[in-house]
């Protein structure tokens, strides 16, 4: 997909902002909200990366033999849900995946105007993807990096 990719702020905006249907957004705001009352912020990312890993059980990834494979099996899960798409890259120097969300769907709350908070959910979903495959070691995280608007950037290694 790296020939598509948009770079323009409104369009990410507009197509983070279509990714959730009308009748979600205000429960998600609420949901979201609503944790960050009763939870401090750590908490409520270990949820929501829970969250995450429980849907990358229910849209399982097949064992994959290339990252070519596996990107294109994420973006057919992410397609059927209108959750944007990804690309993988390794950085062989460090030894880590990175990996690169784009047009995640977004839904601000109050104290979150870009809707970051599904950050912690593609943590736990990707987390959960790259652990079901073959030859994965236990222990390895997802980590969330520096992103730039419309990308939410993660790291899969030690």
């Amino acid at each position: 997909m790296s020939g598509h990719q948009i770079t323009d702020p409104n369009a990410i905006s507009y197509l983070a902002r279509r990714g959730v249907a009308a009748q979600w957004r205000g429960f998600l705001r609420a949901l979201v909200e609503t944790l960050d009352t009763h939870l401090d912020a750590a908490s409520r990312d270990a949820l929501l990366r829970a969250v995450g890993g429980r849907m990358a059980q229910l849209a399982a990834i097949p064992a994959c033999g290339t990252l070519a494979e596996l990107e294109t099996r994420m973006n057919d899960v992410l397609a059927a849900a209108d959750w944007g798409y990804v690309q993988i890259s390794l950085d062989a120097q460090a030894k880590a995946l990175v990996i690169s969300h784009h047009a995640a769907p977004a839904v601000s709350t109050h104290h979150d105007a870009q809707g970051a908070w599904v950050g912690a959910v593609l943590e736990g979903l990707y987390a959960g993807w790259l652990a079901a495959q073959p030859g994965a070691e236990g222990g390895v995280s997802v980590t969330r990096q520096p992103s730039s608007a419309g990308v939410i950037t993660l790291r899969y290694g030690k």
